[in-house]
């Protein structure tokens, strides 16, 4: 075997040098310590804001979803498609009497499409009816539970680039409205 030399034994070293040896082991210990603290603190932090921006991760990384699916039924949480109205667009929409000897009965018809190039999730619509003058007569904000088709999901939101119509019937009572305004708000 090859000798080495590792410097003067211990017992030759003076107290100083030997103090001074054992700072610098103890900073060593406290650098690996704080270290792995750090690392495990970023591996906490970046687990928090998966948690956090679930949705917006598997709406744009569509690989990531399945996992975060999984994830979430263990911490019984859900992945919603991320609330993005700005990105959907009224194509068309109508006002129209259902029935002629019932004038308070009306639908609209509405069709929406997203143009992001991913799912987003199904907007809040702002109707306000108004009467002749443009004023409001009445205004209800319908959430996507109450404006779907049976047995349409809401979780699933509306897929990239597609378009779907709602149907909404009213009974608007003795308002009478002769026009209306129709927006979209992110539901809650």
């Amino acid at each position: 075997l090859e000798e080495r030399d590792f410097g003067p034994p211990p017992e030759q070293l003076s107290f100083d040098d030997q103090v001074w040896i054992e700072e610098q082991h103890a900073r060593r210990r406290a650098a690996i310590w704080w270290a792995l603290a750090a690392m495990l603190l970023l591996v906490v932090l970046g687990a928090h804001a998966a948690y956090v921006f679930r949705s917006e991760l598997a709406a744009r990384v569509p690989g990531l979803k399945p996992q975060l699916l999984r994830l979430c039924e263990h911490l019984r949480c859900t992945v919603m498609p991320p609330q993005r109205p700005q990105l959907v667009a009224i194509e068309a929409s109508d006002l129209q009497f259902v029935d002629s000897t019932r004038p308070a009965l009306i639908q609209l018809t509405a069709t929406l499409r997203n143009h992001a190039g991913y799912d987003v999730g199904y907007p809040a619509l702002d109707l306000v009816l108004t009467n002749n003058l443009e004023h409001t007569l009445a205004r209800r904000i319908f959430l996507p539970s109450e404006y779907l088709a049976r047995g349409r999901d809401p979780v699933t939101g509306i897929a990239a680039n597609a378009e779907f119509t709602v149907r909404l019937e009213l009974d608007t009572g003795e308002l009478n409205p002769a026009g209306y305004r129709l927006n979209l708000l992110a539901a809650p």
